[in-house]
């Protein structure tokens, strides 16, 4: 015996075994269960003996502290066929433990007077009863349970279950034996880990020895959601959702919650409004639904979903927030302000509060000095957190000033310290490198963000500008003539493709792209290839008369007004040239190079 106690706490205490088991995929731990069966049965059978000999059971905490996994007393089980008299396809179905099969279960023993009904199918019908309102709160239970004058080991630990408490007394000799105690993962709340490692060997035992169990694999699923392994969840979430679900709400909406944690918003949503079909009223797929929308740039149907939200729960402050934050993406300025002055007055202020004022103070009120002075309380009330520290690098960069003594390099910087491949982090450096015309580490850095794909489309055109800067010609056209071949329509590829060939010195298959484009390009667009084309004129006349088209197709394309602006000065036209300057200034106060252009000009126009 001491062999044997050995054994075990090197199994429990190392955790080798079941490190080994958790490292293997779940299809692999399926095809393993066969091979661990007298393994699992030799430790559940030893697990009450280790126990005892470890310590005296401590008496039940009460229900209201914040409780762990504990020993529990209940009556000792000596009878390891206490289900032998019911019959094994009734068994079977409650092992399963979706709601038709416990339905099922409880209709194969259904008695006519409550006298009639044996020890062990009275407790069958508990069990099968607390299931449902542990785990399917969302179905209805269609039988009666008789009275219950005995306890025993199973009904134990439902009990202990629902008080919070991982059962560790059981004499584990069988099925329900075995999985009943991890159904304190519905029960329990916050993260009492002391149970993790016994609740997803238990599982593992309990899958092994009946792999549809819908009840069991969901509960899998549930423990990996609280370890984090939302992957692992998802996986087995879609084994329980199988044959024997039958659309049950709560597993469905556990799918849909492991597809949005897992980056599958159009799966989460789908998963989500087939539900709210049927549960039109349930805020929290409301929730997963407005905020799946709102990652898939949905706004519309965001801001439908949130106002569902708000109508069943009118003070929920983080649902008027995230509509204030619709608003703002569809430059809805006015209203997202009401919504936030609503959430100032009611005291309610939160670091979504503040991200969203800065953001509407730099981007609508273009009040840069408030929105820093905002930014820097954000950042002193929640210095580490990352979304705070992008919005204020965002703000510092917009405005040209630091936040709480940082500038827009050393905030991006430190949220890359902590997620290294943050592409909003990495933009920002990006912009503040070009800014500086820092067009080397520029290009080390846009050659990283090509290499992620979910960054690859937006970084697409800066990085061919970047290659131009630098004069990498060859692989500017390469990158652009690819994205011009595959979407001639898109007026990015088209612009970036024209700036190549202008740049490359093939002037006349410039002047032919431009020609080509102009009769049904946008405003935007014209103002563009007015620009473009003006660069490749023969005569000064031919490129002022392009600059004053491109002007008047977007009077603020700011490269037309600075190269008038150098047209003009070379020309010593100290007046006209600081027209165009200023303008150019307006549009963008924080350049350091515009300012200090501007005020030499100032100086030769002796002012």
């Amino acid at each position: 015996m001491i062999l044997q106690m050995t054994t075990f706490r090197k199994i429990v205490l190392t955790k080798s075994a079941a490190g080994f088991f958790r490292k293997a995929k779940i299809s692999e731990i399926i095809s393993l269960r066969k091979m661990r069966g007298t393994f699992y049965l030799v430790l559940f059978a030893t697990l009450p003996f280790v126990f005892s000999c470890a310590s005296s059971p401590s008496p039940a905490p009460k229900p209201e502290e914040n409780l762990s996994a504990v020993a529990v007393q209940v009556a000792p089980s000596k009878d390891r066929s206490f289900f032998a008299s019911i019959n094994k396809e009734t068994m079977r179905l409650v092992e399963i433990g979706s709601p038709q099969s416990l339905r099922q279960a409880a209709s194969s023993i259904h008695k006519s007077s409550p006298d009639d009904y044996s020890d062990a199918e009275k407790s069958i019908l508990y069990i099968s009863a607390e299931i449902m309102k542990l785990a399917w709160p969302s179905e209805s239970i269609t039988w009666s349970v008789p009275p219950i004058a005995k306890t025993n080991q199973y009904i134990g630990a439902v009990e202990s279950a629902k008080k919070g408490i991982y059962d560790l007394s059981m004499n584990r000799s069988d099925f329900l034996s075995i999985m009943l105690p991890s159904l304190v993962l519905l029960t329990s709340s916050g993260t009492i880990e002391d149970y993790y490692e016994l609740s997803e060997n238990s599982l593992n035992f309990a899958l092994e020895l009946c792999p549809d169990s819908v009840l069991a694999n969901y509960l899998m699923g549930i423990l990996c959601l609280k370890q984090n392994k939302n992957e692992k969840a998802l996986e087995y979430f879609k084994l329980s959702n199988g044959k024997y679900s039958g659309g049950t709400k709560e597993i469905l909406e556990s799918v849909a919650k492991a597809c949005f944690l897992t980056g599958q918003y159009e799966l989460a949503l789908s998963f989500g409004e087939e539900l709210l079909s049927r549960f039109p009223q349930d805020t929290e797929l409301l929730k997963t639904c407005a905020l799946s929308a709102f990652h898939l740039e949905d706004f519309d149907k965001t801001e439908g979903f949130v106002v569902r939200v708000l109508l069943l729960e009118p003070d929920n402050t983080s649902y008027v927030l995230l509509r204030a934050k619709i608003l703002m993406e569809k430059q809805d300025y006015i209203r997202a302000s009401s919504l936030l002055d609503a959430v100032e007055k009611k005291n309610a202020v939160s670091k979504e509060y503040y991200l969203l004022r800065t953001q509407l103070l730099r981007d609508w009120s273009k009040n840069n000095t408030a929105a820093i002075e905002t930014a820097g309380t954000a950042l002193s009330l929640y210095p580490d957190d990352s979304e705070t520290l992008l919005v204020a690098a965002q703000t510092a960069s917009v405005a040209g000033l630091s936040v709480n003594g940082m500038t827009a390099l050393e905030l991006a910087e430190k949220v890359l310290e902590k997620d290294s491949k943050n592409v909003q982090a990495m933009q920002i450096l990006l912009d503040e490198y070009i800014k500086k015309s820092d067009y080397a580490k520029a290009y080390s850095l846009s050659s990283r963000l090509m290499q992620i794909p979910s960054a690859q489309k937006t970084s697409l055109f800066s990085h061919i500008d970047i290659c131009l800067a630098l004069k990498k010609n060859t692989e500017a056209m390469n990158l652009a003539l690819k994205a011009y071949e595959e979407n001639p329509a898109d007026e990015n590829s088209c612009m970036a493709y024209v700036k190549v060939l202008s740049a490359s010195g093939q002037k006349n298959s410039a002047m032919q792209l431009i020609s080509s484009l102009l009769p049904s390009a946008s405003q935007k667009m014209k103002s563009f290839l007015y620009f473009e084309r003006s660069q490749i004129q023969g005569t000064e006349d031919s490129a002022l008369a392009d600059l004053r088209a491109s002007l008047t197709a977007n009077p603020r394309n700011k490269d037309s007004l600075y190269r008038l602006y150098e047209i003009y000065y070379a020309k010593k036209d100290w007046r006209r040239a600081q027209y165009y300057l200023k303008q150019v200034v307006a549009l963008d106060p924080s350049n350091s190079l515009y300012l200090s252009k501007n005020s030499e000009l100032e100086k030769l126009l002796g002012r």
